[in-house]
């Protein structure tokens, strides 16, 4: 089914029916005779005004059945498009076209048909006629050039996208399209910035969310690429790569190229973390804590190999080994919600409650969607006989738990995909 075209699209053409009185003074017809010539007969004089009020009224009649038939097919060509039969609708627009072939905004509405009904060629013909008369038109600039790129010519479409941002910088269609034709051309870092202006302008727009993510894959494939050819054994295109496979869930793989870039350059930061969190993420919890505790001696400051250690002897029940390293976490990174969590069930777990609760409410306050810290509360205050406060927690936790179930995506876990309450 052809896509409506937004009423807020479609130029006003105002005709209307006019009867326009004849208004003119005979005496004026004579001036331009000469002096000297002889008077002829009054019969001929009558005769010739005669045959001028003739032909006045024949041009002023035509003139008016030429406006009505203009405004006929206007209103046609509205309701046409409200009951969503665009070839109708594409008819009565050609038919104006006849009668007034130097309308730009009627040109533009039937280019925005035309793009409804996915005629992309022709509509490209007549969203340029459009431009030609009047360049202003923002929605035949839009247009044109998501026609362009719809036709497979990102390098026009790009130049009609820019002038329509220029004359509408807020259109988040502009900017989406013209980051697709700028991701078409191999210009990544100018495709990023046009998608995160889009991204700025609507946070919540899957089409945007989505094509900004093709831009960040494509932008790290062209980045190994270039890598590749400048040394193809470089420890980099091993992470690279082990990056990559870890993005596709291939366990054995990422880790193969994980440890060929370790093997390359085993005191570089970050590598023994990329590889144990492999292992973390397949619950391999020996050998995730070793590359952890590898990291550690690279960097002693990493917040995150010092979580994921604290995690694991959570995972194990061993609070106490758990605790300094889930609280150098905390001091290394304050806005690390998952180890402000991970401590406050340490404290929970020895009965400590005051830092428990200091813990949870920090992670309310860093991520306010996470549920399960709001169940712990409530378990707490139960426990500490705040039932008011326990009930309010347990509902909290209801009602963000079943937003979390309704939005669930398998691909994007949760603060820590291996605790599942």
């Amino acid at each position: 089914m052809p896509e409506p075209i937004p009423s807020y699209r479609i130029n006003s053409m105002p005709y209307q029916r006019t009867g326009r009185a004849l208004s003119f003074r005979t005496e004026d017809r004579f001036r331009h005779l000469p002096k000297e010539r002889p008077l002829r007969p009054a019969w001929l004089w009558a005769l010739c005004v005669l045959c001028c009020c003739v032909k006045c009224t024949v041009v002023e009649a035509a003139q008016t059945d030429r406006d009505r038939q203009l405004w006929e097919h206007s209103q046609a060509a509205s309701r046409a498009q409200k009951n969503g039969n665009l070839d109708q609708a594409a008819a009565e627009y050609r038919a104006i076209l006849e009668l007034e072939p130097h309308q730009p905004e009627v040109c533009s509405n039937l280019g925005l048909v035309y793009h409804a009904q996915g005629k992309y060629h022709e509509a490209i013909e007549v969203f340029q006629q459009a431009l030609q008369r009047k360049p202003e038109l923002i929605g035949a600039q839009l247009f044109l050039g998501i026609d362009y790129y719809r036709t497979g010519q990102p390098g026009r479409a790009a130049q009609y996208l820019a002038k329509s941002i220029a004359l509408s910088p807020k259109n988040v269609e502009a900017h989406l399209y013209l980051g697709r034709c700028y991701m078409e051309l191999g210009r990544y870092e100018e495709a990023l910035q046009s998608l995160k202006d889009a991204s700025r302008l609507a946070p919540e727009n899957e089409d945007v969310l989505y094509t900004l993510g093709q831009a960040y894959g494509r932008l790290m494939t062209a980045t190994y690429f270039k890598m590749a050819a400048v040394d193809p054994e470089s420890y980099r295109v091993h992470q690279v790569l082990g990056e990559s496979y870890q993005a596709q869930k291939n366990t054995d793989k990422a880790i193969e190229e994980y440890r060929a870039a370790i093997a390359k350059s085993p005191r570089t930061p970050g590598l023994h973390y990329a590889l144990g969190d492999v292992y973390w993420r397949a619950t391999r919890f020996v050998q995730a804590e070793q590359e952890f505790r590898e990291e550690l001696k690279v960097d002693p400051e990493s917040s995150l190999a010092n979580w994921k250690i604290g995690n694991i002897y959570l995972f194990r029940s061993l609070w106490d080994e758990a605790l300094p390293y889930l609280q150098q976490a905390t001091r290394l990174l304050p806005n690390l919600a998952q180890a402000h969590r991970d401590l406050g069930k340490a404290y929970f777990e020895k009965a400590d409650f005051e830092k428990a609760i200091r813990e949870f409410q920090q992670v309310v306050k860093l991520a306010p969607d996470e549920d399960t810290v709001h169940y712990r509360l409530a378990e707490i205050y139960k426990r500490v006989g705040r039932k008011e406060d326990a009930q309010a927690e347990l509902q909290l936790f209801e009602r963000l738990n079943k937003k979390a179930q309704a939005l669930k995506n398998t691909l994007l876990p949760k603060i820590a995909p291996e605790e599942q309450e």
